[in-house]
């Protein structure tokens, strides 16, 4: 991640509070995935300056259009035209949209009422602003096709928003595509805010060749693109120079063409995963032909709420994140296999598609009995192998999507960690228990397969539940699957840090660098993540990736190694077009305002910081790094502002509470900052060196038996960390009690018998 990790606090004194810049909270505050948003296409290279360069306009000459490829191919071009690729973005048609608008149909949504309506012979949806205001607006353009469509309103400099109020075309009604959410003027994900910015968001899979082309200085947006919808080169790459070879060489055939290229069927499923994913965009200029992992970082399991512990989609994830961790995908089966090309209908009705594999044994697997397998095999309700293997979940409330990760249904799973299973989701009106007592009827041990034991650590990780890093270890080193490896990694990352046994945490530590040298570049960027805050300990096990196979794993390295590495190498030149790529949204700017501060700018980042906050005002993580920035500077008030925001946003969150109390600390308010400091222990007790700063903060305001207590509570939880006993040690010095200060000095040395205070005071009479 573009995040770090570290602690706050040095080998004490005499017990003041210790020395608080904030450091640390740029590191902690700033989890984000590499490429966290879509972006810029030109290559030139960004510098660690205030404001980093503007991208021009991409080169689109080498497009030709889809409609030149109907005078040779005119049946696939008819199946396209009339799919939903061809019309994922489209011109306002009076044949479709004239029912949207007419009669005047009001919209209820939340707390508000929008309406839609045609004056003066346009098509008006009258709505609040970004000033919360109502106004008229007019859409430009339709986006989506099936089972809805949204409006494009054009905006102010080059940008383009798009409604979070949609239409159903087959209930003929408006609807919120967030549901019962309330989205209000302000806010990030508004339908004004940059989180519905077409731009950034829907532009690049909506059109062919799409050029973002963002001027940050600007903040302005010069985007181009060859045509709306998904074309024909969407997925063939730029062809003029292909039609105008045909059309000079009519009889040359297709073999005798020497513009085009055969792609492998791993290449075309880089370009459906391009935009069937969930994914950070790496480069803003992925081209057919090109690896996946060279331009994106797809969303995978975690321990976010983006997934369930067994791979199945709980957030919205599109088809390939978890298509990498299916058995389907291992077999070589590609999107093609199943589905048409030009109309991305399936092939032929479902339960055939899959016995054109499935009807005879594959790799050791048994083979599919369609009369006897599954719970309804016979008759005109008779099951569709999709039911249970391809679940599906609705999103934009009406959107229902298909799982495929291709799991197998277990409900057991689901009675000990709420994993959802496909026959429960059928039969709703039944008990977990009564699908567990048929899966075991009709399957028997079966049920007690790998992928149960799979899911079951995993979710253990999850909950943070340290005694199951063992059983993942051995399940790691058996996983054939790279994605299933990147899972074990991302799961197993806060054992890296977190667990109180050295032992265990330098285990999970040497299994990351290990597989520093997977094949895979899931695995390799997942093992950067994890082990990047580790800082130079760990420097010269990640260096060699720098100059990794894959742009994925390279970018993440050189983050790792951000503070080395020259932005004007090949390798720093892929990190700076990452950093700039983004910036027309707030992550992008918290990333590059990140990367400022911690590369000794903190001047600079706040220009940036400030971005971030005003972009996305109701993110705690962005006002706590722009505190960083102005602690950094000496603008204690107005760190305090933003921190004090940041706790109100996120109230329960310890780690805010903490950080407050660190700023009242570095502003002499010590009664704040042990308040501060106690609400943190009390959201989260577990974290010792809270405790320690919070003892810390008890003695110096002359609280002898609670800075004691905080302290020994810290010792506790981490009893191999010396400052804690030897902040101990000093408190009953300055008590004068020689013989508990001797013991804790006895332990400081036990721990690290080269600390010189500690032994010295220990030599003192």
């Amino acid at each position: 991640m573009l995040s770090g990790y570290n602690e706050c606090g040095g080998r004490p004194h005499a017990a003041p509070i210790p020395e608080t810049t904030l450091k640390w909270m740029a590191l902690a505050m700033s989890a984000l995935v590499v490429g966290a948003s879509l972006g810029c296409d030109s290559r030139e290279t960004a510098t660690a300056s205030e404001s980093p360069p503007p991208r021009t306009a991409g080169e689109l000459s080498a497009y030709a259009g889809s409609e030149s490829c109907a005078e040779c191919h005119r049946e696939a071009y008819d199946e396209w035209k009339r799919s939903h690729h061809a019309n994922a973005q489209r011109d306002l048609d009076p044949a479709l949209d004239d029912e949207v608008f007419s009669p005047r149909r009001e919209i209820a949504h939340g707390s508000q009422t929008s309406f839609a309506d045609t004056k003066d012979g346009r098509y008006v949806l009258t709505t609040a602003g970004r000033d919360g205001k109502m106004r008229d607006f007019v859409p430009a353009e339709a986006l989506g096709v099936f089972p809805l469509w949204q409006y494009i309103i054009p905006g102010e400099r080059g940008a383009s928003q798009l409604t979070e109020l949609a239409w159903d075309p087959v209930a003929k009604e408006w609807f919120n595509v967030y549901g019962n959410e309330d989205r209000q003027p302000g806010e990030w994900g508004h339908w004004t805010g940059r989180g519905m910015n077409w731009n950034s968001m829907c532009a690049p899979c909506h059109t062919t060749a799409f050029r973002k082309n963002y001027d940050p200085v600007a903040d302005r947006y010069d985007s181009k693109y060859v045509e709306k919808g998904v074309g024909c080169e969407s997925c063939h790459g730029p062809l003029k120079a292909h039609v105008e070879w045909q059309r000079k060489h009519p009889d040359g055939g297709f073999f005798g063409d020497p513009t085009l290229k055969k792609l492998t069927p791993d290449q075309y499923l880089a370009v459906c995963a391009s935009c069937h994913s969930r994914r950070g965009d790496l480069t803003g200029r992925f081209a057919v032909g090109d690896e996946y992992f060279d331009h994106y970082d797809p969303a995978m399991p975690d321990l976010s709420q983006t997934f369930y512990p067994d791979g199945q989609i709980l957030d919205e994830d599109f088809e390939f994140n978890v298509f990498q961790l299916s058995y389907m995908h291992d077999a070589g089966v590609r999107c093609n296999t199943c589905h048409q090309p030009h109309t991305s209908k399936i092939r032929k009705p479902v339960n055939d598609l899959c016995l054109d594999c499935h009807q005879s044994s594959m790799g050791g697997r048994i083979a599919i009995d369609p009369a006897t397998h599954g719970c309804r095999p016979h008759g005109p309700d008779a099951a569709q192998c999709t039911d249970c293997h391809y679940p599906q979940t609705p999103y934009m409330q009406r959107h229902w999507r298909h799982d495929h990760g291709m799991t197998i249904p277990d409900p057991q799973l689901t009675k000990e960690f709420g994993i959802p299973n496909a026959c429960n989701r059928c039969h709703q009106d039944k008990s977990v228990d009564w699908a567990i007592e048929s899966a075991e009827k009709m399957y028997g041990e079966r049920m007690d397969r790998p992928t149960r034991r799979r899911a079951r650590v995993l979710a253990r990780l999850k909950q943070h539940d340290f005694t199951a890093v063992g059983e993942a270890l051995e399940l790691l080193a058996a996983e054939k699957n790279g994605a299933w490896r990147s899972v074990f990694l991302r799961m197993l990352t806060p054992a890296v840090y977190e667990p109180r046994d050295p032992d265990l945490r330098q285990a999970v530590r040497q299994v990351m660098i290990d597989r520093l040298g997977d094949p895979s570049p899931l695995v390799q960027s997942a093992a950067i993540d994890a082990l990047e805050p580790l800082g130079p300990a760990v420097s010269d096990h990640i260096r060699p990736l720098l100059h990794a196979p894959y742009r994925l794993a390279r970018v993440k390295a050189a983050w790792a190694l951000r503070h080395e590495i020259d932005l004007q190498s090949p390798v720093g030149r892929e990190l700076s077009d990452l950093l700039v790529y983004s910036l027309d949204q707030p992550t992008g700017a918290f990333r590059w305002a990140n990367f400022l501060n911690e590369t000794g700018k903190p001047g600079q980042a706040l220009s940036w910081y400030k971005k971030a906050v005003e972009w996305d005002p109701h993110s705690a993580p962005f006002r706590h790094g722009y505190a960083v920035a102005l602690s950094r500077l000496g603008r204690l008030d107005e760190a305090l502002a933003q921190m004090l925001e940041g706790v109100r946003l996120a109230p329960q969150d310890g780690l805010f509470a903490h950080s407050l109390g660190l700023v009242y600390g570095e502003m002499g308010r010590l009664p704040e900052a042990r308040e501060a400091l106690a609400r943190a222990v009390a959201l989260v007790p577990d974290q010792s060196r809270w405790w320690y700063n919070l003892g810390l903060a008890e003695n110096q305001l002359g609280n002898f038996d609670a800075a004691v207590a905080a302290l020994e509570k810290a010792e506790e939880l981490e009893p191999s960390v010396a400052d804690y006993p030897y902040a101990l040690a000093t408190i009953y010095l300055e008590q004068n009690r020689r013989e508990q200060a001797r013991a804790a000095l006895g332990r400081v040395l036990q721990i690290d018998p080269n600390h010189a205070e500690a032994r010295r005071l220990a030599e003192q009479p």
